[in-house]
């Protein structure tokens, strides 16, 4: 065994020991992304290629979720080391989307917003509409992304929410969607969406519950907003939810 070889070795036994006597908070960035790539890149020095896909990408959760195609144009990152990266990011999403199952009822406003947080994770990128159905019970039905882009795009969201509230036989609704570069408040677009939804479901004997504006740090609930709460309405199956 070579020096470098040697020092590699050491050097890896060292990072993995300080991780377990530590943990992750005594580590930045790529010293993370490095030990991830211990274990697809056995023979080389990997902290270049941590630094390099960081300097890439911008940011941790970037270089996870980014495409295979994307992360191959990366020097020293082929075929088995994206794959398995797009496996960490995939395993994160399913964590994501098993802990929202968990939460069955919503019983007060701001569980709605929790939810939505714990859903919009890892949705930093782009713009996305979701919907949250529940029945009489405030029990959710299904919470599912219903689209991408701007909610501008009304009759393919309206059209795609109507089919999802029919299917499911929902008694009320909750909306979301994220600003991923702005900030958690809804803008004239949004508040505009929001009562042709609420008309829309009216007219449907459903009821509009809330509508949740996100970013990458926080939620904002239009309706626990004095500004923005008379835009919703209370019926019998939804006014046990309507306190945050």
């Amino acid at each position: 065994m070579d020096k470098q070889q040697d020092d590699r070795i050491g050097h890896r036994k060292r990072m993995l020991k300080a991780f377990a006597e530590r943990g992750s908070s005594s580590f930045e960035d790529y010293q993370m992304l490095e030990m991830v790539l211990f274990y697809v890149i056995p023979r080389k020095d990997v902290k270049p290629i941590a630094k390099a896909l960081l300097k890439h990408f911008g940011s941790l959760e970037n270089v996870l979720s980014a495409s295979k195609k994307q992360l191959m144009n990366i020097p020293g990152v082929g075929n088995e080391t994206a794959v398995y990266l797009n496996l960490i990011f995939d395993v994160f999403l399913r964590l994501r989307d098993n802990r929202c199952k968990e939460q069955k009822t919503i019983k007060s406003l701001d569980d709605a917003a929790d939810y939505f947080k714990e859903m919009y994770q890892f949705e930093n990128k782009d713009e996305r509409l979701a919907v949250m159905m529940l029945d009489s019970s405030n029990t959710i039905i299904n919470c599912i992304f219903l689209s991408e882009g701007s909610v501008n795009a009304m009759e393919i969201n309206a059209r795609k929410l109507m089919e999802q509230i029919i299917g499911f036989n929902a008694s009320s609704v909750i909306i979301a969607h994220n600003h991923p570069n702005g900030i958690a408040y809804p803008s004239s677009e949004d508040v505009n969406f929001t009562l042709n939804v609420r008309e829309m479901l009216k007219n449907m004997g459903v009821t509009l519950v809330d509508h949740v504006i996100l970013n990458n740090k926080e939620a904002f609930s239009m309706h626990s907003d004095l500004e923005f709460v008379g835009y919703f309405e209370r019926n019998s199956e939804s006014k046990n939810i309507m306190k945050s």
